[in-house]
């Protein structure tokens, strides 16, 4: 619309221009037309006048007369009586009052427009000079018809020219418009592909210019958020969401081997009798119960501000505190426990209705100083966590009573852990590749203080009924 108005705008200023500059430098033909013939009327009228010959003023009148553009003509003595005239004049009366009339006022002929029901014309007036000597006055009135009628033609197809041309660029315009505009969308398409990293929307006939090149760069962009999705969620699937953001946030800095002391709790959960199960079971059949229990195991983890850390066969490994530090992972781990039991039962209670095999989880927890960081190889490496605190978790884990959770000293004395749940000593106990005993504790399930919030989380995870 903007090229549009722009374009009538301009057309329009220049049809208003060009007709301008035509009906003056018609004025200007006609103005000079007439000096000429009053001009030359004036030469022939000055001895005439001077002898007093009105015979041969009326023959020069009447020769005059005879051009079709003139319709009037009259010849006045130096006092401005009538001495000989044909044709219409300006005025009606037979004598004029020269030194008051206009066009008789300027040394160069001057015109002046008069109208009647017959006629439209322009008069001009000269004095009449022989060697200097004022002998009197001509008027010559030339017919403006045929100058006005040209100058109509000429206008008219001005007019006619400059809408045409208007009509031409505003569809023009329209074309062009859409031409620009069409590429325009192309990119917010672009754009919103790329913030949306789908590179959808970007598609459209090859472009040669400046345009179709920025197309292009933007259809990469898009391309390439929509790969780097790809890999970001394949990361997330086989990284804890917590681990893959903060490997995503660091860059490079995340790459290096090695990492930094920070204090965590760590969940180990396995299966009771597994070796047994895999003799019986199909390999099929073994991982897609895996599968079923440690799919919800994990959400149960991230309910809990826990992030699983690794599945190993038919154990996995859950640490709170890390790599996001909270004080409160030991209360964590501890729910976490206690939520994955609850989620074993509704598991194993849909699994038999369905006819289906069922095992028992052991829980073992243990909190204090891990190293969290990059374990492995250059080429090949894994964010996890090192230390005494995940063996003597591993360990425990294997001294617990199916469908039990065993917790360390380091475990009951976090913040708000004995408050919110029954803990009973058990012995120490001796684990491998440790000198010291380890002091451990059994929960009590059902003595948990907040069993409303694990119902809560288990209806979100699990609701009743559904075990697919």
């Amino acid at each position: 619309m903007s090229i549009a108005a722009l374009i009538v705008m301009v057309m329009g200023l220049l049809g208003w221009f060009l007709m301008n500059q035509q009906e003056d430098a018609f004025e200007r033909q006609n103005a000079l037309m007439g000096r000429v013939v009053v001009a030359q009327f004036a030469r022939a009228a000055s001895e005439p006048l001077l002898a007093d010959d009105d015979l041969a003023l009326k023959v020069l009148v009447s020769q005059q007369e005879k051009s079709p553009l003139i319709v009037g003509m009259q010849v006045f003595d130096r006092e401005g009586r009538l001495r000989g005239g044909a044709g219409s004049p300006p005025f009606a009366d037979n004598s004029i009052t020269v030194n008051e009339h206009p066009v008789f006022q300027s040394g160069v002929p001057v015109g002046m427009s008069w109208n009647t029901d017959a006629v439209s014309a322009v008069s001009f007036g000269s004095e009449v000079r022989f060697r200097e000597v004022l002998a009197g006055y001509v008027l010559v009135s030339l017919d403006r018809a045929p100058f006005e009628f040209a100058l109509t033609r000429l206008v008219n197809a001005l007019l006619a020219t400059t809408l045409g041309l208007i009509v031409l660029g505003v569809i023009l315009s329209i074309a062009l418009a859409h031409r620009l505009c069409r590429p325009i969308y192309k990119l917010v398409e672009a754009g919103e592909a790329i913030h949306n990293a789908d590179g959808g929307g970007v598609s459209g006939e090859s472009r040669g210019d400046e345009i179709g090149r920025v197309l292009d760069i933007f259809q990469n962009m898009a391309e390439g958020l929509k790969e780097k999705k790809v890999v970001e969620e394949t990361l997330y699937r086989y990284v804890s969401p917590n681990v893959a953001q903060k490997l995503l946030a660091s860059g490079d800095d995340s790459m290096a081997l090695g990492g930094a002391t920070t204090t965590g709790s760590v969940l180990f959960c396995d299966i009771v009798g597994f070796t047994e199960l895999s003799e019986k079971l199909p390999p099929e059949e073994l991982m897609a119960l895996l599968n079923h229990y440690f799919s919800y195991f994990a959400l149960a983890g991230s309910s809990c501000q826990g992030t699983v850390d690794k599945f190993i066969g038919d154990c996995v490994m859950i640490l709170f505190g890390v790599p996001e530090q909270d004080e409160m992972h030991g209360l964590y781990a501890a729910t976490c426990g206690v939520l994955i039991q609850e989620s074993a039962d509704r598991i194993s209670q849909q699994r038999r209705s369905a006819a289906l095999p069922t095992v028992d989880f052991r829980i073992g927890i243990n909190s204090g100083s891990v190293l969290a960081g990059n374990l492995g190889s250059e080429e090949r490496m894994q964010y996890t966590v090192v230390g005494d605190v995940v063996n003597v978790a591993s360990r425990i884990c294997d001294l617990c009573a199916p469908g039990g959770i065993l917790l360390t000293e380091e475990t009951a004395n976090q913040p708000a852990v004995r408050e919110t749940m029954l803990l009973l000593s058990r012995e120490s106990a001796t684990v491998k590749g440790r000198s010291e005993r380890v002091e451990l504790l059994e929960m009590e399930r059902g003595s948990f203080s907040r069993h409303d919030l694990i119902k809560q989380h288990l209806e979100a995870i699990l609701p009743e009924g559904k075990a697919g």
